[in-house]
């Protein structure tokens, strides 16, 4: 949950709370709808028709109330259960305050309320998550009942069996199983771990009190003496309707955190089931990767790059029907601008490095859904799919609810009070120290905070990794505060129904109004003994060319179990040309040819052998990385602040390499590189040998020159030698401008490879630089450069100079750009530049990228560059944050095209033409200091992009402008910065996609790369055919780890192999089927030949140098 109350992870959250807790410690509706079809795909049900009632009403007093129980707001579950095995699924819902009520499904959604003559409506105590299990294996369904509240009094803690009398009564069993857990349990999922054909059961159980921070957590997890009764724990099935507590030999204690979802399934299809588990406040989420035998190994860190903060609910789904499925958990960032601007939780700068520094994962406070990469590795594209921001969100569901072959999404979200109401927060921390009776304070206080009632969240699968919201057009209109929810076809008519536990409101039955407008096929698995649903098994549908997967599980969510069933939607399609379930048994069952439209029952006893058939894949690259370079270069970036100045700085500008450079050094006819340093740390210059490896050379001048910070470098001959010279671009920002730290470097070569500095050849240059490009550009026979400027040190994002070098023809270089390229000279934030003919007039043009550039072309006119108009070359509205720029004939037309990587689609930030991203720079407060607002659209307004806490620290005016939250949310920028808008920089970015420029006679078309190409910012962009079939094939790598921390790190790539396959069309290929892994912060990607092919050098900051070697030799 979120309200961080005595969690000091968010130092400025709750600013009443310490005041609560020192004064505590003193004193020792029924909405009604038509059923009919109104065009909408769901219909809320009137309580008073289904005869369902249940309220999750929430009461506080002076004893228990948000201040003393923090988790008073988190809700409770729903559980679908057959609980007579008439083929209707009937509904069970826990309650925290209230009785947990049972309905018996009669059918049309009439519903008969049997919770007292069932007998599970008299046990007491705080009732969390309800999971469904048929745990006798007496073929019918049984409940586990969570429970863990203020106190455990009495034993009213303990959690609860109800075993299936079979005549719809049941009785109380948990402490005779061996699972009466007493500590403060949440959520619970049954599964089977070690493939022995029963289930076994996770629980998670939360610490006994509010005051856990990271040193705790740290300190807690090093001891043996937990107390398990606070920990999440595991429980074997022990086959004889008893279970063991094997929590300590599986390797899954020791824990210590507030989970809040257990979520079970094998996700990495090794055959063994994993656990995935949902932690609130400051822990990690814990990922337990079954390492088989019975034993498991907590992997988040391992595969994964981050995590949400306040992990709630989480679901797994097959979203983009690969056969994988997808892992999304849901947070609490507010969609809606102003909410985000008065609700949002502050994540202070030090407190966030303070706990990578301890060893926590990265986290960030918005939804992640993480990507299937098919290797046991997996990315966050929540921003690009857009699901990322759900508000205070616990219930996510992947379904296909519109039957269309593709899963959708549903989110519950909703909080009883507005905890982080950051003006309401400061006005009530006033109104409790001004008060003497602090019982009575507390109540009133409670009063004060805001009660917002939010949609709940449903997504339509766009099927390209992206979805659309449709609360609006799918029927899901009405305001709550929801919780725990579930899908299932509860009127038979081959839809997914649902049903939403509220607080303080009649729970939500919404009706699935598709029923024959699309096709449908579900499967009831009659499952071994010992698993009689099938829990666990993997069913795949084959139809054409199309499949889904789906892996039966009931426990899902937040708090939750859904039906059994496995459910596929067919669209328009009634063919289908086989199902196959492999069992977890090793057993399999393929059915061909199934008719569309039903239930399928599918018995396990009719199962076969499983047919395993080793897949002999052979990919592209394989990593090889240590024997090869020796010793390891290994990248160390030097700590420096950035923010100092420039608080608002949207990324740091001081950590942007290292960059490679590749050649024959010492003319023995094989590939050596040059790899950059940072700031303190030398290049290093590869020599490779005859064995197809690479060793250190020694080259003394690079040690004594570790103070630069390297960024782009060339080999190229400046002399005319014959042997290759290296130019090397002085970069980063740790030093003020203008110093001789940012002088670039010539490094000459004696045709051996050993290398000398000469400066006396080069311009003064004291502009902090990205890119060195070489090529004779006024055809006299020497090499020319261009040398890209990147940034000026505290000026974001003023331009820095640029410059035009050419060769006097005995290796001395002029810096022509004032001569001849003015508007060459401060261009902009140069990332990459490429020399290539565009036009066919055998005469080279200079492109260049950046940041806040468009892609820009200069000319050569008889030894004059003029910048070329963006409407010549087709370029309008490219304005971007590019990093990298490639030019090839992709297409064999004869012509070159441009591959540019940029920030991609996966980022907080998005632009278009229609409402381009914007920055604002100027010394708005006369400090001396240059103030960076970043701009964006929300509706027709221009309003900043960062909050009035940060914004009022960069620039103290802001707090004295708009005294509360809520004033500067309703400010526009305009309002903001008043005539600072027509003073200093100002850029816009329309375009972040990454894109092929497909050049036709001079004009080039867009053409964006592939979903899979838009995880992250691209920084490394290799061509080549790879597969000898006539069509240039394109590797990218990339990431950008330096964002600010308010913005989530661009970490979702793992690079990517494309293959051409003609017509501009380019085909993503799998890890496997690539071999291409590269999850790490990717800076430049370079060819080198060994043994006559292309291997794949990969430089990654902070990390070692990666070697990718071809498969084919």
């Amino acid at each position: 949950m979120r309200s961080s109350i005595t969690l000091n992870s968010i130092k400025l959250d709750f600013l009443f709370i310490g005041v609560i807790i020192f004064y505590l410690s003193l004193i020792s509706c029924n909405t009604k709808k038509s059923d009919s079809f109104t065009g909408k795909l769901f219909t809320l049900q009137d309580s008073t028709v289904t005869g369902i009632h249940f309220d999750n009403s929430i009461r506080e007093t002076t004893e228990e109330n948000l201040f003393t129980f923090n988790y008073i707001y988190n809700g409770a579950g729903v559980g679908i259960i057959d609980v007579n095995n008439d083929e209707l699924q009937d509904i069970y819902f826990t309650g925290n305050q209230v009785p947990d009520k049972l309905y018996l499904n009669k059918g049309n959604f009439k519903f008969e309320d049997i919770s007292s003559s069932a007998g599970i409506d008299q046990f007491g105590g705080w009732h969390n998550s309800v999971s469904t299990v048929d745990i006798n294996n007496d073929g019918y369904m049984d409940l586990y009942i969570c429970r863990g509240g203020f106190k455990n009094v009495n034993g009213s803690n303990r959690n609860l069996l109800f075993i299936n009398n079979k005549n719809n009564t049941f009785t109380e069993q948990a402490v005779s199983y061996g699972i009466a857990d007493e500590g403060y349990s949440i959520a619970s999922s049954f599964f089977d771990y070690d493939n022995d054909n029963d289930l076994d059961l996770i629980v998670t159980n939360r610490p006994d009190h509010w005051s856990v921070d990271a040193d705790e957590i740290i300190r807690v997890k090093k001891r043996d003496s937990i107390d398990l009764a606070t920990t999440t724990r595991l429980y074997r099935n022990n086959g004889n309707n008893s279970f063991s507590d094997v929590s300590k030999e599986t390797g899954i204690f020791p824990n210590y955190s507030y989970g809040l979802s257990a979520t079970a399934g094998d996700i990495n299809n090794d055959g063994m089931c994993d656990i995935y588990i949902s932690n609130d406040f400051v822990e990690n989420d814990y990922f337990y990767i079954n390492s088989g035998p019975g034993t498991f190994q907590e992997m988040i860190k391992n595969v994964t790059n981050h995590v949400p903060y306040y992990a709630m609910g989480t679901d797994f789904g097959d979203i983009d029907n690969d056969g994988n499925e997808e892992i999304y958990s849901v947070e609490m960032r507010p969609d809606d601008y102003k909410r985000s601007k008065t609700t949002m939780p502050l994540m202070q700068p030090a407190y966030f490095r303070s706990l990578k520094s301890d060893g926590f994962h990265d986290q960030y406070m918005h939804n992640v859904l993480q990507y299937n990469q098919g290797n046991g590795f997996f990315s966050d594209i929540a921003q690009m799919a857009g699901v990322d921001k759900t508000d205070w969100s616990w219930a996510p569901l992947i379904s296909d609810f519109d039957n269309d072959g593709w899963k959708d999404i549903y989110v519950t979200n909703g909080y009883l009070r507005d905890v982080y109401d950051r003006d309401q927060n400061i006005q009530i921390d006033k109104f409790l120290k001004s008060r003497n009776n602090i019982l009575d304070s507390v109540q009133q206080a409670l009063g004060k905070l805001p009660s917002v009632k939010l949609v709940n969240y449903i997504f339509q699968n766009n099927k390209d990794l992206s979805f659309r919201k449709m609360m609006k057009n799918w029927g899901i209109e009405e305001p709550s505060f929801s919780n725990g929810a579930a899908v299932a076809d509860l009127d038979n008519d081959g839809d997914l129904d649902l049903v939403i536990n509220n607080i303080n409101d009649p729970a939500f039955i919404y009706k699935n109004n598709l029923d024959q407008q699309s096709n449908y096929l579900r499967l009831k698995l009659n499952g071994p003994l010992g698993n009689t649903q099938g829990i666990g098994a993997k069913v795949t549908l084959y139809s054409g060319d199309q499949k889904q997967y789906v892996e039966l599980r009931t426990s899902r969510g937040y708090l939750s179990s859904s039906e059994p069933i496995v459910h596929f939607g067919l669209g328009t399609n009634t063919k289908i040309d086989s199902v196959v379930i492999l069992w977890n048994t090793l057993k399999e069952t393929k059915i061909i040819n199934p008719k569309a439209n039903q239930l399928l029952t599918v018995d396990f006893s009719k199962s076969t052998d499983r047919k395993v058939q080793e897949k002999k894949l052979i990919p592209y690259f394989v990593e090889y990385s240590a024997p090869h370079i020796h010793p390891p270069f290994y990248h160390i970036e030097n700590e420096f602040d950035d923010y100092k100045n420039q608080q608002l700085l949207p990324q740091k500008m001081s950590a942007l390499g290292p960059f490679l450079a590749v050649a024959d050094v010492n003319k023995d006819g094989l590939e050596d590189f040059y790899v950059g340093g940072a700031h303190q740390q030398a290049g290093a210059l590869y020599m490779q040998n005859d064995s197809g490896t690479f060793h250190l050379k020694t080259n003394p001048i690079f040690i004594k020159d570790n103070l630069y910070e390297d960024m782009g470098s060339v080999f190229f001959d400046a002399d005319g030698d014959g042997d290759q010279d290296l130019y090397v671009v002085s970069g980063g920002t740790e030093i003020v401008e203008t110093n001789p730290i940012y002088q670039d470097r010539l490094y000459v070569n004696d045709g051996l490879g050993n290398f000398s500095k000469d400066l006396s050849n080069l311009p003064v240059i004291r502009s902090s630089g990205s890119c060195v490009i070489a090529a004779d550009i006024d055809g006299d026979g020497d090499i020319d450069l261009f040398r890209g400027g990147r940034t000026i040190p505290d000026k974001y994002p003023f331009p820095p100079k640029s410059y035009l070098l050419e060769n006097d023809g005995h290796g001395k270089f002029i810096d022509i750009t004032n001569d001849k390229a003015k508007e060459l000279r401060n261009i902009g934030m140069v990332t990459s530049a490429v020399w290539v003919d565009l036009d066919a007039d055998k005469v080279l043009e200079l492109v260049l990228v950046g940041e806040w550039m468009p892609i820009t072309v200069f000319k050569n006119s008889a030894g004059i560059w003029t910048k070329e108009s963006l409407e010549k070359y087709g370029l309008t509205n490219t304005e971007g944050w590019w990093n990298k720029v490639i030019a090839e004939d992709l297409d064999n037309d004869g012509d070159m095209d441009l591959v540019c990587g940029n920030l991609g689609e996966n980022y907080k930030f998005h632009a278009s033409p229609d409402k381009p991203f914007q920055v604002y720079c100027d010394d708005y407060d006369g400090n001396g200091t240059f103030d960076i607002v970043l701009a964006k659209y929300n509706g027709g307004d221009l309003v900043p992009v960062r909050g009035r806490q940060c914004s009022s620290e960069q620039m103290p005016f802001l707090a004295k402008k708009f005294p509360t939250y809520k004033d500067f949310a309703n400010a526009k920028l305009e309002d903001i910065l008043g005539s600072g808008l027509d003073s200093g920089a100002h850029y816009q970015a329309k375009e972040f996609r990454s894109i092929i420029l497909n050049n036709n006679k001079g004009k080039f078309s867009i053409l964006p790369l592939p979903k899979h190409a838009q995880f992250s910012p691209i920084q490394g962009i290799i061509i080549k055919d790879l597969n000898n079939d006539g069509h240039k094939d394109i590797i990218i790598a990339g990431n950008l780890y330096d964002a600010e921390i308010e913005t989530t790190r661009g970490d979702a790539s793992v690079g990517l192999l494309m293959l051409g396959k003609g017509n501009m069309e380019f085909k993503p290929l799998s890890v496997q089927e690539s071999g291409i892994f590269m999850p790490y912060n990717v800076k430049d990607l370079k060819w080198v030949t060994v043994y006559g092919v292309p291997n794949i050098l990969v430089a990654t900051n902070n990390n070692p140098v990666y070697f990718f070697r071809n498969s084919s030799k």
